[in-house]
């Protein structure tokens, strides 16, 4: 409810102005009609209350009910303030105090009818109408809570999806990012180290660096824009498994012999995948570039029946780049594993490391 307060001041006083309403055309004393009067008031005004404190607001309703039926015993004993009552334990109240109060709900229901069948009318008269409007006011109260329960369910899960999106596209762009920045600075350090260790600053190498930093700039101006959300940002598609070949440019400009090899029957593939392999390939590389020590790195393209298998392979000397725990190497595997596919490494032919990736393909 919007303003519940409001509701509650509303049940107060339409509480109040029933009970009053209902001693006209009594003829009580004037002093029963005063004390009847200030039970109502006491009812109604506990109703206030009814959210935050259920049971003790049921408790004084009952006790107030009680008291007005043993001074005026014609009354019926039953109250709209009793419904209410009943009915904020019913959607407010703990488990317990729902249980008991609907059992002797129940109870006086029960007494009532079995009464009527031994002709007891009299004290029929006084259990029923207080232990059906309970019951009543009780499963409409069970009704209202479930629906509660089931949209707050809703609501909290939904939540909880909208979070686990929102950290499974953080982790898509730090992998992006780094991916990219990785790549290209790693590419343009072994190139600006190989011409400090040569002596010279070609113009071939200066070239090659200054094209691999705009290429870096270009890529974060486009993932920044994105998320930016940036009127005009460009939107340039996504690299494909077709640009591999140019992933290896920066391992030739480091004096690397870098081959590509596409064996199977080439296909379209999903986007996602499509992106992942290109990725995959573009870290491995970057891995050989940093830690390898190689002269030589093969890429092979498989296209498989049900799968994409890719493969890079250096005859290196240095460590094993797959047994780093540095971004590059979490990223790839969280690629793989999105679409429940393998990685591992060990031996290369070539005589150094090799890094395997098996992406399946949906049939």
């Amino acid at each position: 409810m919007g303003r519940p307060r409001l509701i509650d001041a509303v049940i107060v006083v339409f509480t109040f102005t029933g009970g009053a309403l209902s001693l006209l055309g009594t003829f009580y004393r004037s002093s029963v009609i005063v004390a009847t009067l200030l039970l109502v008031l006491v009812q109604a005004s506990v109703l206030f209350w009814r959210r935050t404190q259920p049971v003790g607001v049921l408790l004084v309703v009952i006790i107030t009910v009680i008291v007005s039926f043993a001074i005026a015993p014609e009354r019926e004993p039953s109250s709209p303030a009793l419904a209410f009552a009943v009915y904020a334990v019913s959607v407010y109240g703990r488990g317990s105090a729902r249980l008991v109060v609907v059992a002797a709900a129940i109870v006086l229901v029960i007494c009532a009818v079995v009464l009527l069948f031994l002709n007891g009318f009299g004290t029929a008269r006084v259990l029923l109408p207080p232990g059906a409007v309970a019951l009543i006011a009780w499963v409409i109260g069970d009704y209202v809570r479930s629906r509660r329960v089931f949209f707050a369910d809703i609501v909290a899960r939904h939540q909880q999806e909208r979070e686990e999106a929102a950290e499974e596209e953080r982790l898509r762009i730090a992998r992006e990012l780094h991916d990219v920045v990785a790549h290209n600075v790693s590419a343009m350090a072994i190139q600006a180290g190989a011409a400090r260790v040569s002596g010279s600053s070609s113009q071939e190498a200066l070239q090659s660096i200054e094209e691999g930093a705009r290429a870096t700039l270009s890529e974060l101006n486009r993932l920044l824009g994105v998320l930016r959300k940036s009127p005009g940002a460009p939107l340039a598609p996504q690299p494909t498994l077709d640009e591999a070949d140019a992933l290896l440019k920066p391992a030739r400009d480091a004096g690397l012999e870098a081959t590509l090899k596409v064996t199977g029957e080439k296909r379209p593939l999903p986007a996602a995948v499509d992106l992942s392999a290109y990725r995959i390939i573009q870290e491995a590389i970057t891995n050989v570039l940093k830690h390898a020590n190689a002269s030589r790195v093969q890429v092979v393209v498989d296209y498989q029946p049900e799968a994409l298998q890719l493969t890079i392979s250096d005859n290196g000397t240095g460590a094993n780049s797959t047994e780093s725990t540095g971004h590059g190497l979490i990223g790839m595997r969280e690629r793989v594993e999105l679409f429940g596919g393998e990685m591992g490494s060990g031996s290369s032919s070539l005589g150094g490391f090799t890094v395997r990736a098996k992406l399946p393909l949906a049939p």
